[in-house]
């Protein structure tokens, strides 16, 4: 009797066991994000820079200028240098434009001024791109319903000039009949632009 009783309380447990076995569901493996295949990458010879950025970015290619800009490899156009890449957002028209701008030099006078921001410049910083210190400043100009915004950045690797500017500008839509709506804010293109330098691999 003793031993029919110690058989049933043994199943009774091991039962019970593969009871809850079989009712508490495995843990679930977190599938792995999968790599976003909509991207661009740049190589920009003859300088060691390469660039991964967003697919529906659109690389300017043609010689740019406008109301404030002269569409040289950075703002301040005081010594000889090169753009290496343009990038636009995608929607950027005539009353707003968002575009992304990279410039480098190996001129002597590039260099020596490489950090000196320009004269109407303010919010100066420091930002980390790659690994590398930029000096940071902003720049606003306005003026005959046109406006511009700079966010730019500067910094001397290897013996060059590097010129990042992040470039929102256009004309006020209120000044046309009907008004116009801007593709987008200047503060979510700012955001946008300023995501693109985490794309950027320098020496």
């Amino acid at each position: 009797m003793k031993r029919i009783f110690i058989a049933t309380a043994i199943m009774a447990v091991f039962g019970g066991a593969i009871s809850l076995s079989a009712c508490t569901p495995e843990p679930r493996e977190t599938p792995p994000t999968p790599a976003n295949e909509e991207t661009t990458d740049f190589t920009l010879a003859p300088y060691p820079v390469k660039l991964r950025v967003d697919a529906s970015l659109e690389r300017i290619t043609a010689p740019q200028s406008g109301y404030f800009d002269t569409g040289s490899w950075q703002i301040m156009d005081d010594a000889p240098g090169e753009r290496l890449i343009t990038l636009a957002l995608p929607g950027s028209n005539d009353i707003t434009a968002a575009h992304w701008r990279l410039g480098a030099s190996h001129d002597a006078k590039a260099i020596s001024n490489c950090l000196t921001p320009p004269p109407n410049a303010h919010s100066r910083s420091t930002a980390n791109i790659d690994g590398h210190d930029f000096q940071a400043f902003t720049l606003d100009d306005a003026g005959m319903s046109h406006f511009q915004q700079i966010t730019g950045y500067r910094a001397v690797i290897d013996d060059t000039c590097y010129a990042i500017d992040l470039i929102v500008n256009g004309t006020r839509g209120d000044v046309y009949d009907p008004p116009r709506e801007p593709p987008f804010s200047s503060n979510h293109a700012m955001q946008r632009l300023r995501e693109i330098n985490d794309g950027l691999t320098l020496p």
